[in-house]
């Protein structure tokens, strides 16, 4: 996350003001102006033993020393002088600033979001420009020199003096050799790889490594910093002091917005600065002062505001909250958010994070004295609103860890009601609302052939009507695979405990096992793969089942699988420069029918049938239950595959299962029709990629015994550079009718969901989206806004209408109501901003959707 002033006023280094590496003049140089020969006298300098000039004038042919080249591609206006320093450096200066439509390929792709240009530097093709200065010999050159006295050396016109990479320009420079000192007038530029300093006048004592340069412009190209000084100084140390300094991100000749401060320190060693008197412009006028600040000016974490997030809605009005974000160690930091909200009242929100060397740890929580109510109706009976006068919490750990081989993971939520996250949601905290909150940690080591697990897990419901879930404590687990030759065969061992907080509920332990021998060939026109399996479950239960039943029932079911497949393709004859291949797949399961009636259900439920579900040997997710199919399942992929790049163009394939026998094994008590038929319904599935930027795909389960389909779903997406994105979808799923309290309600399921982010304009984004419930004629989510950005803002607003559950149940579900919001984000880039909770609605919404960079 963003601090307020982060990437404030760039990275002012100590190697900002390079001309402290001076120690004595080596070369100066006369050019000839003659522009019709190529031979010019250069003077060559040294110091005698009485600190004096010694020189010597020689002829050279062409130019041993050339002059940097300029970059002549942009001139700021005289406006923006105006604006910044009232005695700037010369108005064709560029800033190395290069328009977008001179960039280069490579500079287009790395040009920073909303940018309608780059920072480019200059290439050094001087000699030993690829040394670093205390490796390379000082080279100067300049029109012309003059002794002043045996120990001071003025040097005029196009005065260029390097060392390494470091550079400096100027138009005068006056060496005093007995004095240790540099001064340096007239259009003054100095350079190091990512920065780049002008000015009128500068001084320089190569003893004590103080720098001062007046009437300073900075500029930092990787992250597009730039701003002034009236004085810059640097006495000796890595400390940087500017007076009346100015900072923007903005590209030149467009101050949007600037930071301008009287004083400003800088420390590269600790990266942290601090400014008194610092004042916010808008189009140069003030809209925000504070006396002091204190900020990082480079990547490493610092304690400080970060963005504010606003929002309105009808339940809670006006929600506001600051994070404020402190670094107390190298491993360990904290945020800390108040927050409040108009129709609930004041809350705080915390997040601590710890990284050792073994393990990553966060710890989050929220918490809401005596809830004011929101915007829910007043209860007849309580006089109150549903949640008014009571605390509402959240609090989540998660911790990774590795220690000697093993893994460990835990991930622990909680809240105080079902409905904390529906009407108080989170600002900063990395707990995402869900029907069920997870409480897990695991333990994981793999030595050899083996993966050992050992697992505890919970659950906490968000739905009132909806099933609470089995706690496991423990699960131990013990999967081993080996292969010889053609042979592959796998043990998976794994015991559990389960308990339940309702005391009907059967509990106890039970005891997984499944084991298989495969052999495995294949050719180049298909493959045979016969399976062999066994699969046990024996259970230790604290009450049976069913009264008067096995407290320790068990089964053993055996079962073979045949899974074979040939592969075909052929060029087309009527679309050159493609493969058309046809894969038949043949799949055989035989299991052995045994009574499961006995075995409880802690953790299994009915997959949902697809096309890969023809060639699952096993119907039922979790291990309370094992598959009695004898079944056959046959399946055909045909597609289309471009010889040129191997991309499959075209995907289609269809299958069904044929049953030998009824199934006996299910989750309930009662026999239904799906056990008694002969054939599953046809399953289908279709992919087709149009380019590199189109792609659909879609599904169908067609059920021929009521000439109907069952489910289905089609979707459509285009996906274009940047956030060019287009995404169309649909799906159905015809299901029974639910039935409560002796009311009958529709159980199917019908959706529509479209949603769109494109650039109009190099500046301006246009984001959309509507998820509507065809089923219960609802908008479950709609929003539109419109986002603009530049070097330096990024400014956008939204409106949205959303589904809010305010009844407390999760069904019927036409009880759900709507609610709405507007969304503002305003981000200054490289200071603050505030509303970045609206940037997670826009990704959550728009599939494939990218956060832009700050």
């Amino acid at each position: 996350m963003g601090h307020i002033c982060e990437n404030p006023f760039g990275v002012l280094r100590s190697s900002y003001l390079f001309m402290t590496f001076i120690f004595f003049i080596v070369l100066f140089s006369q050019q000839s102006f003659a522009e019709t020969t190529n031979t010019y006298l250069q003077w060559e300098c040294a110091t005698g033993n009485d600190g004096k000039w010694i020189c010597s004038q020689q002829s050279v042919l062409g130019n041993e020393y050339p002059r940097p080249n300029k970059i002549e591609t942009f001139s700021v206006v005289e406006e923006e002088i105006e604006n910044e320093t009232a005695t700037q450096v010369k108005k064709a200066s560029n800033l190395d600033w290069i328009d977008e439509e001179d960039l280069a390929e490579e500079q287009l792709a790395s040009r920073a979001s909303g940018c309608c240009g780059a920072y480019i530097e200059p290439e050094r093709n001087y000699p030993d420009s690829n040394l670093e200065p205390e490796d390379a010999p000082l080279r100067v050159a300049s029109e012309s020199t003059e002794l002043i006295q045996d120990n001071v050396a003025y040097l005029k016109g196009d005065v260029n003096i390097t060392q390494g990479y470091r550079q400096a320009r100027s138009d005068t420079a006056t060496v005093d050799q007995i004095n240790r000192t540099v001064d340096l007038e007239g259009d003054i530029e100095l350079r190091e790889p990512g920065i780049l300093l002008r000015g009128d006048a500068a001084y320089m004592n190569m003893d004590s490594l103080d720098v001062e340069i007046n009437n300073a412009t900075y500029l930092l190209h990787e992250s597009g910093v730039r701003g002034t000084a009236q004085n810059l100084q640097r006495p000796g140390g890595d400390i940087f002091y500017i007076d009346d300094g100015g900072y923007t991100t903005c590209e030149p000749g467009n101050n949007a917005w600037r930071l301008v401060t009287s004083k400003l320190e800088v420390n590269p060693g600790t990266g942290i600065a601090t400014g008194k008197h610092v004042r916010l412009e808008v189009k140069d006028i003030p809209v925000l002062y504070v006396p002091w600040v204190r900020f990082a000016i480079d990547d490493r974490r610092t304690s400080g505001l970060l963005f504010p997030s606003w929002e309105n809605s009808k339940d809670n009005g006006l929600d506001f909250s600051q994070p404020i974000y402190l670094n107390l160690a190298p491993n360990y930091d904290a945020t800390f958010t108040p927050r409040y909200i108009e129709e609930r009242g004041e809350m705080a929100e915390l997040e601590v994070r710890h990284l050792s060397k073994i393990s990553e740890t966060i710890f989050s929580g929220a918490f809401l004295s005596s809830d004011d109510g929101g915007g829910d109706d007043i209860n007849s009976i309580t006089k109150k609103k549903i949640q008014e006068g009571e605390d509402r919490w959240v609090a989540d750990l998660r911790h990774s860890g590795f220690i000697r081989g093993w893994s460990s993971n835990l991930n622990y939520t909680r809240a105080s009601d079902e409905d904390y996250f529906q009407d108080l949601g989170t600002t900063t905290l990395e707990v995402i609302s869900k029907s069920y909150l997870k409480q897990k940690g695991t333990a994981t080591k793999r030595i050899k052939n083996w993966d050992f697990l050992i697992e505890g897990s919970g659950y906490q419901t968000l739905i009132k009507d909806g099933l609470n879930q089995y706690k496991l404590l423990p699960r131990i687990q013990a999967d081993g695979d080996f292969t010889i030759g053609n042979f592959e065969f796998s043990m998976n061992n794994q015991f559990s405990d389960y308990d339940h907080n309702e005391k009907s509920k059967v509990t106890g332990r039970r005891l997984k096992l499944d084991y298989s021998a495969s052999w495995d060939s294949s050719w180049e026109w298909g493959y045979f793969r016969p399976t062999l399996k066994i699969k046990h479950r024996t259970y230790d239960l604290d009450d049976p089942v069913y009264a008067g039943g096995d407290d320790s029932p068990s089964v053993t079911v055996p079962l073979g699988i045949i899974d074979t497949g040939i592969y075909l393709d052929r060029a087309t004859t009527w679309l050159k420069g493609y493969t058309h291949t046809f894969e038949p797949r043949l799949y055989v399961v035989i299991a052995s029918d045994e009574d499961q009636s006995d075995l409880p259900i802690f953790d299994t439920g009915e997959m949902t049938f697809d096309y890969d579900m023809l060639f699952r040997d096993e119907q039922f997710s979790g291990g309370d239950r094992i598959s009695d199919t004898k079944q056959v399942s046959i399946g055909i992929t045909t597609a289309l595959i471009d010889d040129e790049d191997g991309i499959e163009r075209i995907s289609a394939s269809l299958g069904q299962i044929h049953y030998f026998d009824d199934r006996n094994v299910s989750l309930g008590t009662s026999v239904t029709k799906e056990m008694k038929r002969d054939d599953s319904p046809y399953a289908a599935e279709f992919q087709m990629r149009l380019g590199d930027n189109w792609r659909a795909i879609a599904d169908a389960q067609y059920d021929s015994d009521d000439s109907e389909l069952d489910r289905g779903s089609f979707g459509l997406r285009y996906r274009g550079q940047g956030n060019r994105l287009l995404n169309l979808s649909y799906r159905f799923n015809n299901k029974d009718p639910l039935i409560i309290n002796g009311k009958k309600y529709d159980n199917d399921i019908e959706q529509s969901d479209f949603s769109v982010a494109y650039p109009i304009t190099r500046s301006w984004d246009f984001v959309a989206r509507h998820n509507y419930d065809v089923t219960n004629t609802r908008i479950l989510e709609s929003f539109i806004g419109v986002q603009y950005e530049s070097c330096c803002v990024r400014v956008s607003l939204l409106g949205r209408k959303f589904i809010d559950r305010d009844d407390l149940e999760s069904l019927p579900m036409d009880k759900l109501e709507e609610d709405n919001g507007i969304f503002l984000s305003f981000q200054i880039k490289g200071i603050a901003g505030f509303g970045s909770k609206m940037d997670r609605i826009v990704q959550d919404g728009i599939s494939g959707y990218e956060i832009p960079d700050n």
